[in-house]
């Protein structure tokens, strides 16, 4: 089982009266269930405003992984309600002109899932349980962010990466997320070629113990 509802809630800038969310989905993946017939599912989702908020979902998200065998995600970075309804509006508008009906529901996430944050954060995907790797990563980190931020060395000299660059370490099923500020893409892809920066994705909430064994 991950549980990363306790590593999540500290991310929250915000709360219920400034007008954003984080985007919280419970997905049926094919990979985690190759006898059935449709591949990607997703169950529920919600638009979480508040640590409280996701305190108070914790059981209702628990309950629906483990039963359908599925994972929980969420995108921790903050999202504006007022573009939400922009692009939501949009989208429908688009389908009514082009005669193309889809389930407003379905719009509705795809929405969420497209819009941009007021504070971007990035997701470094280190697909493995080799500590080095990690630590390989952190240390090229610190190198390009201080090429841009020199003033912050010495923060990172006292390892308080947390305070400079690093939002968050979220455990996953063969590794980790690191979730970090934005910083110089092409300077680190010429380290780690083979590493996946993502820049609005989602990050592991809950995974029940039926698909991590």
């Amino acid at each position: 089982m991950i549980d990363n509802f306790d590593i999540i809630k500290p991310l929250f800038y915000f709360n219920e009266a400034n007008n954003m969310f984080f985007h919280l989905q419970i997905l049926r993946r094919g990979k985690d269930h190759p006898e059935l017939p449709a591949a990607n599912k997703l169950i529920q989702s919600w638009l979480v405003r508040s640590r409280e908020q996701l305190d108070n979902l914790k059981d209702e998200v628990v309950f629906l992984c483990e039963h359908y065998k599925a994972r929980a995600y969420i995108n921790v970075a903050g999202k504006d309600f007022e573009k939400l309804n922009t692009l939501i509006l949009k989208k429908l508008a688009d389908n009514v002109h082009t005669g193309n009906v889809i389930n407003p529901w379905h719009i509705y996430n795809s929405a969420c899932g497209e819009l941009t944050s007021r504070r971007k954060s990035w997701i470094i995907d280190i697909d493995t349980r080799d500590l080095d790797t990690k630590y390989e990563v952190l240390e090229e980190l610190d190198g390009i962010w201080l090429e841009t931020h020199p003033e912050s060395k010495e923060y990172l000299d006292e390892c308080c990466r947390d305070i400079v660059y690093l939002f968050a370490e979220i455990p996953t099923m063969n590794g980790c997320h690191l979730i970090t500020k934005p910083f110089n893409l092409q300077k680190f892809k010429e380290k780690f070629p083979e590493i996946d920066v993502h820049k609005n994705n989602p990050t592991v909430l809950y995974v029940p113990k039926s698909i991590t064994q």
